[in-house]
């Protein structure tokens, strides 16, 4: 009983012979299933073929780099979502000067935004895993790699044609070496990660306002400190257009002691750095500031007693003066360094600097904050202001606005 209702429940396949799409494949004519299986072979070789040819493709292209060369290691196709990954990527100056890497990365995948697919929009995202971009600055142009033209924009399009609308990095570093410098200047950003949105928008697309790109940027620098930066812009005008916050909190300062020899000859032995900036641009001008914070700074440490006489005079008139225009409540030295200009023409308030320490330490200190007291509109292609309250005449902490970042508005 149990065994026949086995086999009641246990029906026996049908036999491949008998399947009904077998009996309907040979009512065709000989020549289309020859057909059908040729057209599914080449296409199961192309397919296999395919990360070969685009690998031998891609690095074809990143050889003719002018003054530079480029290599893939391997590419990886997914054409069910409209993309292909390279893996193990790297973009090094061709003369060999340069012993640093200009752009390397660990993944880079390319893909169709589908979603942009919905508002008639033919873009793509990139995300890149590990990316590393290094600046150098040499002695001559073959020792330095600092270019950043078109030639990366053409490679871009060249691997990929297709605009990108949306960028991501992860895990990623950002390094600038002056080897000009005695000792040698060595800054960088680690575990950068970074967003850009909106690339490819226009001003008032999609509720988007006057900058509908936006890209924001938050990494540790050397130091230890943290690092976040907001940047929105109008990616497609003809000149820049766009208004950035900078701010860059509790760096160890000892960290830094090398950039501080090679730039201002002097260490220290105890201190925090901290930065806030804001930058606005249109029309081929500029302006902005950047508010630089000294705390706890002591300028003794064991190195002293092995330094030439003229180094320990120096650093004894550098703390005399720090210690001069230190606000005494907070520990603190700051000031408020402005600037404007033409790009390729920048204009640095020295008086306003210097004045900004004196009231910062005897009048009334300013606080670590972005002031949003800068905007593109209000920014002329001299980079003056066209309200006539330039940025060298704006006092610490003073009229902060009340501006969206975003959609920044001139002030009242």
């Amino acid at each position: 009983m149990a065994a026949g209702a086995r086999a009641a429940y246990c029906p026996h396949p049908m036999p491949l012979r008998n399947s009904k799409v077998l009996v309907r494949v040979r009512t065709w004519p000989r020549r289309v299933v020859i057909t059908v299986m040729v057209v599914a072979m080449l296409l199961l070789a192309a397919r296999i073929a395919m990360p070969s040819v685009v690998k031998r493709m891609v690095n074809d292209r990143l050889q003719r780099i002018p003054g530079y060369t480029g290599y893939v290691n391997e590419i990886g196709i997914h054409l069910w979502r409209g993309a292909y990954s390279l893996h193990g990527f790297g973009i090094l100056r061709l003369n060999g000067k340069v012993r640093e890497p200009f752009f390397l990365a660990k993944d880079i995948d390319f893909s169709l935004a589908w979603r942009e697919l919905w508002h008639g929009k033919i873009v793509s995202e990139v995300y890149i895993e590990q990316g590393q971009l290094n600046f150098v600055k040499g002695p001559s142009a073959e020792e330095s790699q600092t270019d950043l033209d078109h030639r990366w924009q053409d490679v871009i399009k060249d691997i990929f044609p297709i605009d990108i609308t949306h960028l991501e990095i992860t895990d990623g570093l950002l390094r600038y070496v002056d080897t000009t410098r005695q000792p040698n200047v060595n800054l960088f950003v680690t575990h950068m990660r970074a967003t850009a949105t909106g690339l490819r928008n226009r001003p008032g697309e999609r509720h988007s306002g006057e900058f509908p790109a936006e890209i924001t940027i938050e990494g540790e620098s050397l130091g230890a400190g943290k690092l976040n930066l907001v940047l929105v812009a109008e990616p497609l005008a003809a000149e820049p257009h766009f208004h950035v916050d900078l701010k860059l909190d509790n760096v160890n300062l000892p960290a830094l002691n090398e950039s501080l020899r090679a730039y201002a000859h002097v260490d220290v032995g105890r201190g925090t750095f901290r930065l806030v900036g804001e930058m606005a641009g249109r029309d081929g001008g500029f302006q902005g500031y950047v508010k630089p914070f000294f705390e706890g700074l002591d300028f003794h440490n064991l190195e002293d007693k092995d330094k030439d006489i003229g180094s320990q005079i120096w650093k004894h008139i550098v703390a005399g003066a720090a210690s001069l225009v230190k606000d005494k409540a907070r520990d603190q030295v700051a000031t408020r360094i402005p600037f404007e200009g033409k790009f390729g023409d920048a204009k640095v308030g020295l008086f306003a600097t210097v004045t900004n320490l004196f009231r910062h330490g005897f009048i009334r200190p300013f606080n670590p904050t972005v002031e949003d007291s800068v905007y593109a509109a209000n920014v002329l292609p001299t980079g003056k202001s066209a309200n006539g309250n330039d940025v060298a005449k704006n006092k610490p902490d003073e009229n902060p606005g009340e501006r969206d970042p975003a959609n920044p508005k001139p002030l009242p």
